[in-house]
C-alpha cells in the first residue's frame, strides 16, 4: 500500500500543514509553500526522481502481516519504520521520526471527502485551552491541576456526514397573561387564556453528524458549531502532519440522529417565536422531516487530549477550528458538600428577606 509524504523542495524534510499560515511548512529549514506552489514544483520536477520516490513509498499489505482484525500496516517513507494503525486511519505521524504520513488510497472513490475544514488551533493553543478549562470550577479537586498527567494529545481530522434536508411542522401552545390591580379594599387578578398556532417550513443545510464508530456523538456535538466559512474543497495536503480517519458509518445509519437533531432545532426555533405571554405550554408539536435530501462528506479538525488522575482517565476534546473545548472533570465530594451547603444557606436567607418584605408591605 502506498504512503504519501510531502517533501520540502529546499531540504527534502517532511512538510506539514501549518494551522497558523494555512500553508505547508518545513520545521527544519523554515520554508513554506502553498498547495499551488507545490503542485507547480512537482510538475517541473525530475520524472526519474519521482519514480524513485514512488518506489520508496511502497508499503506492505495488511494480509502479509496478518493484520486482519481491523488493523493495517504501513511503512514510513522517511525512515522505513512499520506503523500499525486501524484500517480507518488515513493519515498519521510516524512515532519514530515524526514524519507526516498520508495514505492516499484511504480517500479514493466513495471515501474521498467533498470538503475539509483545516486546523486553525495549534498544539500549544490546545494545551492552553485545557488549562483555562480548569479555571472557575469550584468543585474541581485542587490536586487535579497539579497532579493530573497528560497521557496523550493528538490532532485528528474526524469524518463527518453533512446532511441537507427539509422539515415542516404544526405547533399548538396554550398561553396565559395575568394582570393584577387594586380597587379600594379589594385585590383583583385576571388571567387570559390563548390558543397559539404556528406552522413552519425550514430547510437545513449541512447538518454535521460524525461518521466514526469509535468517536462519541455527544462529545462531537458538544464542540459545535464549526464555522463553514472555512469549508474548503478537499485536498489531501491539508492532512499532512495530522491524523485522519475515514468514515465507517454510512449515511443511512445516521438518519435517525439527523432527524432527531432537526426536530429539536425546529421545535426550539418555533418556540422562540411565541413571546409576550406569562406562561406557554406546548399542546401539540407535529414535526415532519423529508425522506430524501442531499449528503456530503467532510473532514473536520478535532484535538483529543487524554489526561490521567488517581488511576482514572479524563478525556477532553477541542474544536480544532474555533477552540471550543469540553470534557469530564472530577468532583471533590467534600467541596461539593460545602458548596451546596453554602448555597442552601444563601437561598434560605434570601427567602427569609423576601418573606419579611412581603409582610411589611402587607402583601401577605
Amino acid at each position: 500500500m502506498e504512503v504519501l509524504n510531502y517533501k520540502c523542495p529546499n531540504c527534502s524534510a517532511g512538510l506539514k500543514f501549518d494551522s497558523k499560515t494555512q500553508k505547508m511548512a518545513c520545521e527544519y529549514c523554515g520554508s513554506s509553500y502553498s498547495v499551488e506552489e507545490l503542485e507547480q514544483i512537482a510538475q517541473e520536477g525530475d520524472p526519474l526522481e519521482e519514480e524513485d520516490e514512488k518506489e520508496h513509498w511502497e508499503g506492505f499489505s495488511p494480509e502479509e502481516f496478518g493484520a486482519d482484525d481491523g488493523m493495517a500496516v504501513w511503512t514510513c517513507p522517511s525512515c522505513g519504520a512499520q506503523l500499525i494503525t486501524e484500517k480507518t486511519t488515513g493519515a498519521a505521524v510516524c512515532p519514530y521520526c515524526g514524519g507526516p504520513m498520508i495514505m492516499p488510497e484511504q480517500f479514493e472513490g466513495a471515501y474521498r471527502p467533498d470538503y475539509v475544514i483545516p486546523f486553525r488551533k495549534s498544539r500549544e493553543e490546545a494545551l492552553e485551552a485545557l488549562k483555562k478549562h480548569y479555571l472557575g470550577k469550584p468543585l474541581l479537586p485542587a490536586s487535579f491541576k497539579s497532579e493530573s498527567h497528560l497521557k496523550e494529545i493528538k490532532a485528528v481530522y474526524v469524518p463527518f456526514w453533512l446532511f441537507d434536508l427539509d422539515g415542516s411542522g404544526r405547533f399548538q401552545y396554550r398561553g396565559t397573561r395575568t394582570r393584577f390591580w387594586e380597587d379600594g379594599n379589594y385585590q383583583y387578578t385576571e388571567t387570559s387564556h390563548y390558543h397559539i398556532v404556528r406552522r413552519a417550513r425550514m430547510s437545513f443545510s449541512r447538518i454535521p453528524v460524525d461518521g466514526s464508530e469509535k468517536i462519541g456523538d455527544t462529545m462531537m456535538e458538544a464542540i459545535e458549531p464549526f464555522d463553514y466559512q472555512d469549508l474548503k474543497p478537499f485536498h489531501i495536503s491539508f492532512l499532512s502532519g495530522y491524523m485522519a480517519d475515514k468514515y465507517d458509518k454510512e449515511p443511512d445509519d445516521l438518519t435517525g440522529r439527523v432527524r432527531e437533531r432537526m426536530e429539536e432545532s425546529l421545535k426550539r426555533s418555533i418556540r422562540n417565536t411565541v413571546f409576550g405571554y406569562d406562561t406557554v405550554v406546548p399542546v401539540q408539536e407535529d414535526v415532519r422531516v423529508a425522506k430524501k435530501g442531499k449528503v456530503a462528506y467532510g473532514l473536520f479538525p478535532v484535538w483529543f487530549l487524554n489526561t490521567r488522575w488517581n488511576g482514572r482517565e479524563y478525556p477532553f476534546v477541542m474544536n480544532g477550528q474555533t477552540g471550543k473545548i469540553c470534557g469530564d472533570l472530577p468532583v471533590a465530594k467534600e467541596m461539593a458538600a460545602a458548596y451546596w451547603g453554602k448555597r442552601q444557606i444563601l437561598f434560605t436567607v434570601i427567602f427569609a428577606v423576601i418573606l419579611m418584605l412581603l409582610r411589611l408591605t402587607g402583601v401577605i
